[in-house]
């Protein structure tokens, strides 16, 4: 019956007048174990809301047609709503992930693999930026800043003008190819909060993009750091109160501490203040910036000099040699053109090119000011392109011409001596550029410190960091916890006293930030998915590689030993996050990139001939298992033993079998599915799960899941499963039938069959072995391919068998006794072993011996006839147990050579190798009647009930030679009888039952016919 090889059958929901017919219900469904449930209803729960998933066929109540409108007609016909009328759901390219419009989906889930998020659109449109107000100016104001002010022109006097200009230019050349990048995939679906995480986390991957959000936040950060000692150092030196309070160094460090804390409450008690002051420190900023290039121009043309200094010089007199004391100005053309690399005390050391792009390059970062916008913007798609590349051109060219009229106008030394010159150039007074730099550096300060908060909430929303928990912040309530632990962080660097000590570090962090920004383009143009479609079109493959290998490239070159601490700490960052075993569906480009190699390399090795040779034979494992009513195996210990066997480096598939139709019951298969997944990995195994629903004929259903099951190379060559429980109690007729039936199935679709037989004491057995023999005995009665020898090998390579001695009870036949002696025959299947390279112990088991005479006796008395001198024993149970190609022990698939050990033995006189053809395919030779098989004339019972008396008594004769030798052993391993159709399946069962009688655990092996031993090396 089938109650006996699945769980019980579940009777369909009814439709029709009743309700829905595809709609199943899983609130019925009592699984064991609370988690695996929860998990699996809320993936149920997911997978109903994904626009991926169908809608439900609906029915009305009198099931008729007429009367029906339109779209109920389609909605009947094709399962899903009309074109134009289909539930609302907006899909995000970057991260699949569905974005319900519906009122009440207003929260962010922390632990469902798809995160559902407000609607980025959910501005009303009237309040919506454009391009200059929502991107050009944001990214503007990020971008110049306190660099700019007080140090580009001390790096013009170091590297001159020529030098600084490619430093100025290899930097935005960074990060315009970087634009481009995240033009690309900002306009291939909307970009939310979290800005450049979010981009990188749904095209890498939550490992990935956790690491670098973490990263990029530590760098922006920092970078409040940097603007706030930046201003201290403004106020200081532009007003002349440096050390005046008689502290020193210490007086910036408190400065600077309380203004971080200052700027820190203004953004926890609302960031609304922050906005509003953004144009108006903008507009500051704008303002000093003219007044320093027009104070600079006025004095090269010799109208107004500000507060440049006069330098007292000594010259010598060519004549007499006095001394000329001369007053030379600031004004000194072209006197910067070249480098002139210079010590300078308060870094402590000579700078070089690397080290100035170093220092220079956090003025370039803040590109992202605009794509963090995209929410609240008219047309993101043609805004954060457009504002992002205008801005970063505009910058440069400010860079750019600030940079050579300082440098051509003033003097060396007034550049080096003086880090804040563009205060004395400035026109109409100092005052103005002192006021605009604090502003700025106050401005950026704040835009960081707002930033930075919201990029750890977005990180802690996603839930792949347990640690950032409690910094999350959903709908629209303030990130306070993450804005005073930004506040703390942003601390540490201001105890440094020094902006030239951290920006090397803002620099590593943000290049690494931009360096997977342009991998994410990059992989995501190769790969070529269907989901990639940016309307942003100036971008390929090649400035999304260039714009990566360029980040890399200056980080190693700008600080070798700070590059490897920041990919240490990104790597350090990604495992924390791996552990926590937190999966998300973002549909990456790291799960594409997998999907790619995959299918390479699968079609590659189906091409490929010698997969399929002996030396590259593993088992490809299909484990067979009947479901409870809550989806448990009922025999878990055959995924025990699958676990034992994973030392084969196999594919691994478990197929659940349950009793039901696939037109009701799918979604009830699916959380089954999930089930099974958990228990494989209690057991510690990776694989695939899977049920089978079926209705009535248990062993078509499977034989078609065979054909199948895998693909190309990867499909499974070896099948687990368990003896009926029944088999030693009454049963019936049918339910041997449907149970070999199932065994020949598989046979037919040529893969080996490894049975389990007592399978619970095996379980037991591991528990209390040192009570057992530490034994494997394997009885050898036919050669199969090698699979009776390699199972026992690969079993002694897991810890739970590593001490077993493995022993071969070898069937001696009549040929061997006519030729040799014991002794010699266990010296060369001991050399075979060698061979093969397969240690074990050879204990020769001689079937006509006296011992066995019992059994010959009732052959004859069943009979009538003596048949002792014709049909020897070991021919009987060779002809019972003989595989497909009839091979015994002394066969093997390669071909004879001079001196090999099995030449002279049955099968290799002719010195050539086995052929399967020969003996037909399995389905041929199992068909032949009982007289047709190759037993060389010996006279059988050609009556059913005389041939089971003789299966009968060889099965008695084996059991009683089995339990005197292997009765202690923790496993015993022989071969599965040939199933002829003369042979009914009920006693096929019971001869089985016979052979194990009283035995513990035991694998009965049919190999597929196929070697997967070989001498050869």
């Amino acid at each position: 019956m089938m109650a006996s090889l699945a769980s019980p059958s579940r009777a369909p929901p009814r439709g029709g007048d009743d309700g829905d017919a595809s709609v199943v219900s899983c609130a019925s469904i009592e699984i064991d174990d609370v988690v695996v449930r929860e998990k699996v209803l809320e993936q149920i729960k997911n997978d109903h809301y994904h626009p991926s998933t169908f809608a439900p066929v609906h029915r009305n109540d009198s099931n008729e047609y007429s009367g029906m409108t339109m779209s109920k007609q389609q909605t009947l016909l094709w399962g899903s709503e009309p074109i134009g009328r289909a539930r609302q759901c907006s899909v995000n390219s970057n991260n699949s992930t569905p974005t319900d419009m519906s009122p009440n989906n207003d929260t962010v889930g922390e632990s469902s693999p798809r995160v559902t998020r407000v609607a980025a659109d959910a501005t009303p449109t009237s309040s919506k930026l454009g391009t200059f107000k929502g991107v050009f100016l944001p990214c503007l104001q990020n971008i110049l800043g306190v660099i700019l002010f007080l140090r580009l022109p001390w790096i013009t006097s170091q590297a001159g003008v020529i030098q600084a200009s490619g430093i100025v230019l290899l930097c935005a050349t960074s990060t315009f190819v970087t634009a481009l990048s995240l033009s690309a995939l900002a306009t291939n679906g909307q970009v939310q909060a979290g800005g450049p995480y979010y981009v990188v986390s749904r095209n890498l991957g939550h490992e990935v993009g956790g690491a670098i959000g973490v990263i990029f936040y530590l760098g922006t950060t920092i970078a409040a750091s940097m603007y706030i000692l930046g201003a201290i150092e403004a106020l200081q030196t532009g007003f002349e109160l440096k050390d005046s309070m008689g502290m020193g160094g210490g007086q910036t460090v408190i400065l600077s501490l309380l203004l971080c804390f200052t700027l820190a409450s203004i953004v926890a008690v609302g960031v609304k203040y922050v906005n509003m002051s953004a144009q108006t420190f903008l507009a500051i900023v704008l303002i000093s910036i003219a007044c320093l290039i027009f104070g600079c121009f006025l004095a090269a043309v010799g109208v107004f000099e500000g507060d440049l200094p006069h330098y007292n010089i000594t010259t010598i007199n060519e004549t007499d040699g006095s001394e000329i004391w001369e007053m030379q100005s600031s004004v000194k053309g072209f006197d910067n053109v070249a480098s002139n690399w210079t010590y300078d005390s308060s870094i402590g050391l000579t700078p070089n090119f690397l080290w100035c792009i170093g220092l220079f390059y956090p003025s370039v970062t803040g590109i992202m000011a605009g794509s963090n916008r995209s929410g609240v913007l008219m047309d993101a798609k043609k805004s954060i392109p457009t504002g992002t590349l205008s801005a970063i051109i505009v910058t440069t060219i400010i860079y750019l011409t600030v940079l050579w009229l300082y440098g051509c106008t003033l003097s060396d030394r007034t550049l080096k001596e003086n880090k804040l010159v563009v205060t004395l150039a400035a026109w109409p007074h100092k005052v103005v550029v002192n006021l605009g730099i604090i502003m700025s550096c106050v401005g950026a300060g704040l835009q960081s410190l707002t930033g930075a908060p919201r990029l750890l909430s977005a990180i802690a929303l996603d839930g792949t960091m347990p640690i950032l928990a409690p910094f999350a912040a959903s709908g629209a309530s303030e990130p306070t916890k993450a804005v005073w632990l930004t506040w703390f962080i942003a601390s540490l660097p201001c105890l440094a006293g020094n902006l030239d000590a951290i920006t090397p570090i803002i620099t590593m962090f943000f290049l690494l930030m931009y360096a997977t920004v342009n991998l994410s383009c990059f992989l995501m143009t190769v790969l070529r998915a269907p989901g990639w479609r940016p309307t942003w079109k100036y971008f390929s493959w090649a400035t999304a590689l260039f714009g990566f290998l360029l980040c890399l490239t200056l980080m190693l070159l700008i600080d070798f030993k700070m590059a490897l601490v920041s990919f240490v700490f990104a790597l350090l960052l990604q495992f924390y996050i791996k552990k926590q075993q937190v999966t998300k569906d973002w549909g990456d480009s790291i799960a594409g990139i997998r999907f790619q190699v995959a299918r390479d390399q699968l079609i590659a090795l189906t091409d490929r001939s010698t997969f399929y040779h002996p030396k590259n034979w593993r088992p490809q494992l299909l484990v067979l298992c009947t479901l409870d009513e809550n989806g448990n195996p009922l025999r878990p210990e055959l995924l025990t033993l699958a676990a034992m066997l994973k030392k084969g480096r196999g594919l691994l598939m478990t197929m659940g079998l349950v009793k039901g139709d696939v037109r009701y019951e799918f979604t009830q298969s699916e959380i089954f599915t999930e089930v099974m997944r958990m228990h494989m990995k209690e057991n510690g195994l990776e694989g695939f799960p899977r049920v089978l629903l079926y209705k009535e004929n248990l062993a078509e259903a499977v034989a078609a899941a065979l054909q199948a099951t895998g693909c190309g190379a990867l499909r499974p060559n070896s099948v687990i499963m368990g003896w009926p429980s029944w088999a030693s109690d009454t049963y019936t007729e049918e339910q041997a039938a449907t149970y070999i039936n199932l065994v020949k199935s598989i046979v037919g679709c040529e893969k080996a069959v490894i049975i389990l037989k007592n399978g619970a004491k095996l379980l037991s057995y591991m528990s209390t072995r040192a009570l057992l023999t530490n034994t494997i005995d394997v009885w050898w009665i036919v050669h199969d391919g090698g699979l009776l020898l390699l199972l026992p090998h690969l079993l002694r390579l897991h810890k739970a068998w590593k001490g077993c001695r493995l022993r071969i009870f070898s069937v001696i036949n009549e040929y061997t006794e006519q030729n040799e002696s014991i002794e010699e025959f266990r010296s060369r299947i001991m050399m075979f072993l060698d061979e093969v390279r397969i240690s074990a112990e050879v204990i020769p088991i001689n079937l006509t011996s006296d011992e066995l005479s019992g059994v010959t006796e009732r052959m004859q008395d069943l009979s009538g006839n003596d048949m002792t001198g014709t049909i020897p024993l070991s021919k009987i149970y060779h002809g019972i147990l003989q595989n497909r190609r009839g091979a015994d022990i002394t066969q093997q698939v390669e071909t004879s050579k001079a001196g090999s050990p099995m030449k002279g033995l049955r099968g290799f006189e002719q010195g050539c190798p086995i052929v399967m053809s020969e003996q037909g395919t399995p389905s041929e030779q199992e068909m032949r009647p009982v007289k047709e098989l190759d037993l060389e004339g010996a006279v059988l019972p050609q009556s059913e009930s005389e041939g089971f008396d003789f299966m009968c008594g060889v099965a008695r004769a084996f059991n009683v030679d089995m339990k005197k030798h292997s009765s202690q052993a923790r496993l015993i391993v022989t071969n599965f009888p040939l199933m002829m159709n003369t042979v009914s399946p009920k006693h096929v069962v019971d001869f089985i039952e016979l052979l194990t009688r009283d035995l513990g655990p035991t694998l009965l092996v049919r190999g597929s016919g196929k070697e997967v031993v070989t001498t050869f090396g």
